[in-house]
């Protein structure tokens, strides 16, 4: 009976969020609604044992000329804006704010899927991602395929944008081998392109300050810290008020870095976190290949590039040790 009750629950259904045509998503655990319209993002992303809702909205939701940040999206072939061979690249790469072809929505016994894809409109790239639930767990799966459309091999930058809602009493955990991150987009640490350690860095004045403790909003800082390659591919925000936790884990050669992106009011007076799964650094792909010329990606003449991503909800979580098998362990 249980068994037949979780089913009813597992369902893909159409939507509208800001008037643009959507799908929710949910099982026992999640609930997240997708929004193909407005750059294919997971607009909204509920833990529902506690109704916790994981995706920072902007204020005023305004999809217009510039970066809308609001959930979780994907920027490609970069995420600042840059003039790179010729082509003028927009904030938040091509994808990010173009709507989403929708390929299939399906469900079945065990999962929904929706299956979507978008094709960039400067750059020679198409983009392929599945979104799914499986029944009873706790877990959003993503699959990326990319495809050089072209007969040239061709740079590129990804950043996973998962823009987390947070308070000053979130705490970021990332694997133990990250001992030192470099400086992307700062100012109270250092100068772009400089290490520091991680958690404990010392900014310009001598202060030392825990990376890992989300200040409040009106700090006025913006940062982008990168990690070198990882082995151990996960990573996790923890509420200990709440004890719930957003833990993020990946698989594929194309996504090596972490970029931990924290706005504590620095950026437009926003505030909020994200942890970004990227395939090279810093975020700007002309400065990534002509500058620090080694932590960029590279797809092959009519290549293509694959990847997974899967987002884990936990709740009586203090502290994180690890991600395994999917299962934020304390």
């Amino acid at each position: 009976m249980k068994k037949s009750l979780r089913r009813i629950v597992l369902s893909i259904e159409k939507s509208i969020v800001l008037g643009s045509k959507s799908f929710v998503l949910q099982n026992d655990f999640i609930r997240t609604v997708i929004a193909p319209g407005l750059g294919g993002r997971i607009y909204s992303l509920i833990y529902k044992p506690t109704e916790t809702e994981f995706a920072w909205h902007c204020p005023n939701d305004a999809f217009a000329e510039e970066l809308n940040a609001s959930g979780f999206f994907d920027c490609i072939p970069t995420c600042d804006p840059c003039n790179f061979k010729g082509k003028k690249l927009p904030i938040g790469g091509e994808i990010s704010s173009i709507p989403w072809q929708i390929r299939k929505a399906q469900k079945t016994r065990d999962y929904v899927k929706l299956s979507m894809e978008a094709k960039c409109r400067i750059y020679p790239l198409l983009v392929r991602k599945e979104v799914s639930l499986e029944d009873e767990r706790p877990v959003l799966a993503l699959r990326y395929e990319v495809h050089n459309l072209s007969g040239d091999s061709l740079e590129y930058h990804y950043s996973a944008h998962n823009t987390i809602q947070v308070s000053p009493w979130f705490r970021i955990f990332l694997p133990k081998e990250v001992k030192n991150v470099k400086l992307g987009y700062t100012g109270r640490l250092g100068k772009m392109g400089d290490e520091v350690a991680w958690p404990w860095a010392v900014d310009k004045k001598g202060n030392r300050i825990d990376l890992s403790r989300v200040a409040d909003p009106c700090e006025r800082t913006m940062e982008n810290l990168y990690t070198s390659k990882l082995s151990q591919r996960w990573c996790a925000a923890v509420n200990q008020s709440r004890m719930e936790a957003i833990g993020f884990t990946w698989e594929g050669e194309a996504l090596q870095y972490l970029n931990v992106c924290t706005n504590y009011g620095g950026w437009r007076d926003y505030y909020f976190i994200a942890l970004e799964p990227v395939s090279g650094r810093p975020d700007n792909l002309e400065v990534a290949v002509n500058k620090w010329k080694k932590d960029y990606a590279v797809i092959k003449p009519k290549g293509t590039v694959t990847w997974t991503e899967k987002i884990i909800l936990a709740h009586k979580i203090n502290t994180v040790r690890n991600i395994e098998n999917d299962v934020i362990m304390q």
